[in-house]
């Protein structure tokens, strides 16, 4: 009898808290827009905006959004295959139904999660394990495209808090890679094994599955990682052309790719990320009012486009899902 009133009183609880969540978020956006925009002319800002030269550049962000979310599958979709038979279209929806999720939780939490719900129990741990070797191949994008970005936009920046040369970091990023490929399989396979029989999952089946994750299969899925950081950067700089910021092609796209390797490793809510990303955007392009709205806009806008926008319909799969149980 208690079941009912105990479940609608969670889901109330989670409905009101999500949207807490989003005021909170979209309060600190506004707060923090506002501190280094202070003094621009909003008006001038907002009519340059409605220039056709620049609203090419947000058409061309709104087209890779769906492009971005189709490397993510295809990334996933031989990882989850070494342990499930998951034919790409519900690759597809599954990768779709994590960005609900992810759009409110720190870096890959939430999406991870979000697979989980439109899977079934037994293939959660399936769906976990591929996901991790989803991000591992994320991190292989970082320090293959990310390290050396960070080193040549910020190396003046770092110089000045280290007490040895900069230069001694840029090998730091291949030895890194270096040591994944040599370690990374045998230590998640000795992960497996050690939780086997605990919590009352059986790692037999992940722990084969990862046998069938060969090189090959590992260096095609770090290709579409690959592939789709530089479309995820692509999307940031033509949003900052549309906001107004003209910055050199090459040199901008390291910057951003230095940004978002230095927030991948602090995990935050999506309103502290864009903090984060925005001050240090401005460290690398200057503080300028205008600059400043431009870089605070671009990477709001881009975390519009590329992760509410898709939450809607991944939201709805998760709501398909439940309901059909």
């Amino acid at each position: 009898m208690t079941k009912g009133p105990n479940k609608s009183f969670s889901s109330s609880w989670k409905w009101w808290a999500l949207r807490l969540l989003g005021v909170a978020i979209f309060a600190a956006f506004v707060y923090h827009l506002w501190r280094l925009t202070a003094t621009l002319d909003w008006s001038v800002f907002a009519e340059n905006l409605m220039r056709p030269e620049r609203l090419v550049f947000l058409l061309f962000v709104l087209a890779l959004m769906p492009v971005n979310w189709w490397l993510e599958a295809r990334k996933w979709h031989p990882l989850i295959n070494a342990f499930l038979n998951y034919p790409f279209r519900r690759t597809w929806r599954t990768v779709i139904a994590g960005v609900s999720l992810s759009a409110a939780t720190p870096n890959r939490i939430g999406e991870i999660g979000g697979r989980m719900t439109v899977a079934t129990k037994e293939e959660w741990p399936a769906v976990v394990a591929s996901s991790v070797l989803g991000s591992a191949c994320q991190w292989v994008a970082f320090l293959l495209i990310a390290w050396p970005g960070l080193m040549w936009t910020a190396g003046d920046l770092l110089q000045g808090k280290i007490s040895f040369p900069v230069q001694w970091l840029w090998p730091l990023g291949p030895a890194l890679l270096a040591l994944g490929f040599f370690l990374g399989k045998p230590a998640f396979s000795g992960l497996l094994r050690y939780l086997n029989g605990r919590w009352g999952y059986d790692t037999t089946q992940l722990d084969y599955g990862l046998t069938k994750v060969k090189s090959g299969l590992m260096y095609r899925a770090c290709g579409y990682a690959c592939l789709r950081f530089v479309v995820y950067c692509t999307q940031l700089y033509l949003l900052l052309r549309f906001f107004g910021l003209a910055l050199p092609l090459l040199k901008t796209l390291a910057g951003i790719s230095g940004i978002y390797l230095v927030q991948a490793g602090i995990p935050m809510p999506p309103g502290a990320n864009l903090v984060t990303r925005t001050e240090l955007g401005l460290l690398l392009w200057g503080d300028a009012p205008d600059v400043a709205a431009a870089t605070v806009l671009a990477f709001a806008t881009l975390f519009v486009v590329n992760v509410l926008l898709p939450a809607l319909p991944g939201y709805w799969l998760i709501v398909e899902r439940n309901d059909s149980i």
